[in-house]
């Protein structure tokens, strides 16, 4: 553990991972789009199902809290339209980055109902 990041809390195990997002007919492919703020200098990646999704209009800054000043890049890691469990190149690959601890004021909802969907 890096000594200036707190410890709140113990990493958890056995968190399921399931399909979640646009429906496979809405899935363009896997991306991710980079950006740096032009406001405060942040470098932040943003990873998405839909190849425009992500816009320098329509995005907030992590770190200021500010939209519309990025410089923007995105590439294609996937062309694939369904999820693929064995491709190194889907979303629940890269998030949680390997070594992450499960921060406290994370939201873990349940799944939904097969009624409520």
């Amino acid at each position: 553990m890096t000594a200036d990041i707190p410890n709140e809390a113990e990493p958890k195990t056995g968190l399921k991972n399931p399909p979640a997002g646009v429906s496979e007919s809405q899935r363009e492919g896997v991306f991710v789009n980079g950006f740096i703020c032009q406001h405060c200098g942040l470098h932040f990646n943003l990873f998405s199902w839909k190849a425009n999704r992500h816009r320098a209009d329509n995005t907030y800054c992590p770190e200021c809290g500010r939209r519309g000043a990025y410089i923007h890049y995105r590439r294609m890691l996937s062309d694939k339209t369904y999820r693929d469990e064995t491709s190194k190149d889907e979303i629940f690959r890269h998030v949680p980055w390997p070594g992450s601890q499960l921060i406290s004021d994370s939201v873990i909802m349940a799944s939904p109902k097969k009624n409520d969907r």
